[in-house]
């Protein structure tokens, strides 16, 4: 292989945490190994430093513990599943991010974002969704997987390169799961918004019907909606199983996380898919 090849994304990871959260993240991980056929990596990670320097002493047990009730979850939800652990002695985002190099996804707890008013852009999940070299999957507290029918996975979309992979990504769990997708485009106008809705439905059907071939199976709404983008995806949320979003939208080269995805990932009503270029997605027509 090359020494410049990419990295063979051949797994998924799954930050491993004692919360609510981070226990639906492992729940959510194992599905998502199970329907893609990849290997899951539990990481449990402390930034431990023992009390003699000189060494000797090992972790805090309890990092064993957590780890082996995250393999009891993850293979009680998905059996069969091949699970390797991981128990890190550096920080958490470090680890986590440097996971993200060798993996398809990282799965991660929300860490209760949604009772901070203004979204803690230090918070573990902010820090994996905004730098992770791979796309990023947050569950919420509650979100282990739903009983079939399956909700809906909604995506939005505005015609950028990030939403066009947010697309693919969307349009690929909603086969998985078996459930409907909502393909959502919106924005805010005061003016002639019948001639530009009507404009933009013809471009969304466009961009939507390359996947439609791909996955001939997956039951599509396809929705033009004046308002806020970032209101309208996390109004819709309370309904769906899954909400999918790019990380940068327009401005891919001005900040790590849009304006959107911020928003979506601090209010969302179930989990939220965070998509980015790593482990490139080839497209629609291939």
């Amino acid at each position: 292989m090359s020494e410049h090849a990419a990295p063979a994304r051949d797994r998924i990871v799954a930050g491993v945490h004692d919360s609510a959260s981070s226990w639906a993240a492992v729940a959510l991980a194992a599905r998502e190994a199970a329907t893609a056929h990849r290997p899951l990596r539990l990481v449990h990670a402390l930034s431990w430093i023992p009390d003699d320097l000189s060494g000797g002493d090992e972790p805090q047990p309890d990092a064993y513990q957590l780890v082996e009730r995250a393999v009891e979850i993850a293979t009680r939800t998905a059996p069969g599943i091949d699970v390797v652990t991981e128990v890190s002695e550096n920080a958490p985002a470090t680890a986590l991010l440097r996971e993200s190099r060798m993996a398809s996804l990282v799965v991660i707890g929300d860490g209760d974002l949604a009772r901070w008013t203004c979204l803690p852009l230090d918070a573990l999940a902010v820090q994996i969704a905004a730098r992770a070299d791979c796309s990023v999957l947050v569950a919420r507290a509650g979100s282990e997987p739903a009983p079939e029918p399956a909700a809906p996975v909604l995506v939005g979309v505005d015609g950028s390169a990030g939403s066009e992979r947010a697309l693919g990504f969307a349009f690929d769990a909603a086969a998985q799961r078996g459930s409907d997708l909502i393909v959502v485009r919106s924005w805010e106008s005061e003016s002639s918004w019948a001639d530009a809705s009507a404009a933009t439905a013809d471009e969304l059907a466009a961009a939507v019907t390359p996947w439609r071939e791909k996955h001939p199976d997956v039951a599509v709404r396809q929705q033009v909606v004046n308002g806020p983008p970032a209101r309208v995806l996390i109004e819709r949320s309370a309904q769906a199983g899954l909400v999918v979003v790019g990380a940068r939208g327009d401005h891919p080269l001005r900040v790590p996380l849009g304006a959107v995805s911020q928003a979506v990932l601090h209010h969302a009503g179930c989990a939220t898919a965070i998509v980015r270029e790593g482990g490139p997605r080839p497209p629609a027509g291939d």
